[in-house]
């Protein structure tokens, strides 16, 4: 079969498909099975005879009934879901593109992703995957076969932190961690504290501690989650991309993302030290760093516990407090104190704030995480829980309790909205684009005195809650007057149309206006000499980045969306 034509439509589905993904992995707390799906694929690869190897074969029935396939028939499922929106996307590039957002949306590293694979009718004979049961020798003649390394063993073994084995597919039972929906270093952990009740080793497993230079590799991943993360990503893209060469174009493009994305890093970081300048004098890597790590807790308790509508609610109700005129209130962590999370318009938000049954959510976040302000650690929540429903990614840019009233009242209407948000300095396309993330969540009666969700999806991050405002009415669903409001407004209604047509849009204008919620009243103090010339530093490299990204890329650029990197 032919490879697909990677052009700027192509990497369009391919983003579109990755949104669609996060949303179908989140909701359905399915990582485990995506991520052995996208291994077991790649996995036949042998780099002799130049066979096998990441190329949508898997879904062939032969291949599918190998005994080390037992149950990836419901994985093959979920992707097809996607297939069907997108399907221009090739088997191949859909089934790796699903591992690496299994273990972004768990907490994992980010995973360079390029597309281009092509997809295969030919499916390798059986027994080129590792079989669990076998040894030290066993797993270097598989692994080695597909060129692939001693540390590259470790680090992808380390992928058992997710998910657990099941009797009628492998013969085996239980998971190999405590928190088998979490990506971290446990697996490592585990290994090396011996037998523990309840949790898997196989003899793959204890292999890794017999051959002295796995061991070495364990024990470096036990004690430094950061090295193993490091490790498995390049292990991970290295196997998703064995036997396939990236047409020369989209590595081009890639190469420009990037050195774009290192410009951004640099603005942003610039942006940091702006922000962060209230509470530091300059603010160090170390913080950033913890940014990162706090942004992958974040990714597995909003997936895991399914509590994005909640996290959004709460940034929101956070940042919304903002009056442009008295410059109080806004996206300080206030929302935390007693007096304004009793406020009505707060009702049940003390469960985003400190339990939610008898599981920790940000609370648990913070201790993890204790130099990260709250007023960050709230708009990161939201920002997160946006991401992993399918939303757009937004940019995120590190950091007394207003009176009760600043928040919208659902029972208002269009002249209300806009008291509300123009306090905030935010305009009409800000308000209904923000209106949008009631894609999300459904009301409680007990909360506002009001019952059910916006959409028919109420944990995936679309633009369905347009297309619902202009059915009018239906049944199980909410339209308060604050949504009515966003169709009797000539102005409001403009975008509404817009919006329910083109989900590019929507996702654009609602980035931007999210995270302008999210920064209202960032101002630097003047007297700050040491942050204003750390500040200067930044972004000129930033800068410098971005002028060597224009120069060097400016070929793909401009007519080329590159993949995210």
């Amino acid at each position: 079969m032919a490879g697909p034509v990677v052009d700027s439509v192509y990497l369009k589905e391919i983003e579109k498909a990755r949104r669609e993904l996060r949303a179908l992995i989140s909701s359905r707390n399915c990582a485990p099975i995506m991520l052995r799906l996208a291994w077991h694929d790649a996995g036949t690869y042998d780099a002799k005879t130049k066979t096998g190897g990441p190329d949508g074969s898997i879904r062939n029935e032969e291949e599918l009934n190998h005994s080390a396939n037992n149950g990836l028939r419901i994985a093959l499922s979920f992707c097809e879901e996607v297939k069907a929106k997108h399907p221009n996307i090739t088997y191949a590039d859909l089934f790796q593109l699903a591992g690496v957002v299994a273990v972004e949306v768990t907490g994992g590293p980010t995973i360079e992703f390029v597309p281009g694979r092509k997809d295969s009718v030919e499916s390798p004979e059986e027994g080129r995957l590792p079989d669990a049961k076998q040894g030290v020798s066993h797993l270097k003649d598989i692994f080695y076969r597909m060129g692939l390394s001693d540390k590259d063993i470790v680090a992808l073994s380390g992928g058992h932190t997710l998910g657990k084995a099941h009797p009628e597919r492998s013969g085996f039972d239980g998971p190999w961690t405590r928190e088998p929906l979490k990506f971290d270093n446990s697996y490592f952990v585990e290994l090396l504290e011996g037998e523990s009740e309840g949790l898997l080793k196989l003899p793959t497993d204890t292999a890794l501690l017999e051959d002295p230079v796995f061991r070495n590799y364990v024990e470096l991943y036990a004690k430094d989650e950061d090295a193993f993360f490091n490790d498995y990503a390049v292990s991970h893209k290295k196997l998703s991309e064995l036997g396939f060469t990236p047409p020369s174009r989209v590595k081009d493009v890639t190469k420009s993302a990037i050195i774009l994305a290192q410009s951004a890093v640099g603005v942003a970081v610039a942006a940091a030290v702006v922000i962060l300048s209230y509470i530091y004098e300059v603010v160090d890597a170390e913080y950033l760093k913890e940014i990162e790590k706090a942004r992958r807790d974040l990714r597995v308790l909003i997936s895991s516990k399914q509590c994005a509508p909640i996290m959004l609610r709460l940034a929101w109700h956070d940042a919304g407090t903002y009056d442009a005129k008295a410059k109080t209130g806004g996206p300080n962590g206030s929302i935390r104190n007693v007096e304004e999370l009793n406020q009505s318009a707060n009702n049940g938000l003390k469960i985003a704030v400190d339990l939610c049954g008898e599981l920790l959510l940000l609370k648990e976040v913070k201790a993890k995480h204790p130099k990260i302000t709250y007023a960050d650690l709230y708009q990161l929540a939201g920002i997160v829980a946006v991401e992993v429903t399918g939303g757009p990614s937004i940019d995120f840019d590190s950091d007394a309790s207003p009176d009760e009233g600043r928040l919208p009242d659902a029972e208002q209407g269009p002249s209300h909205l806009r008291n509300v948000f123009y306090r905030m300095g935010l305009c009409d396309r800000d308000i209904v684009a923000l209106s949008g993330g009631h894609t999300l969540g459904r009301a409680h009666k007990d909360r506002s005195g009001f019952d059910g969700p916006w959409t028919k999806e109420p944990l995936k991050f679309d633009n369905s809650y347009f297309k619902e405002l202009l059915k009018g009415e239906t049944k199980g669903l909410l339209k308060l007057p604050t949504d009515k409001a966003l169709i009797e407004d000539p102005k409001f209604r403009f975008y509404v149309e817009q919006y329910a047509k083109d989900e590019d849009v929507f996702f654009t204008d609602y980035a931007a206006s999210h995270k302008k919620l999210s920064e209202l009243d960032f101002t630097p103090p003047s007297s700050a000499s040491k942050r204003t010339t750390l500040r200067g530093v930044v972004i000129a490299i930033g800068f410098a980045l971005l002028v060597t990204a224009l120069s060097i890329g400016s070929d793909y650029i401009w007519d080329t969306r590159a993949p995210h990197v």
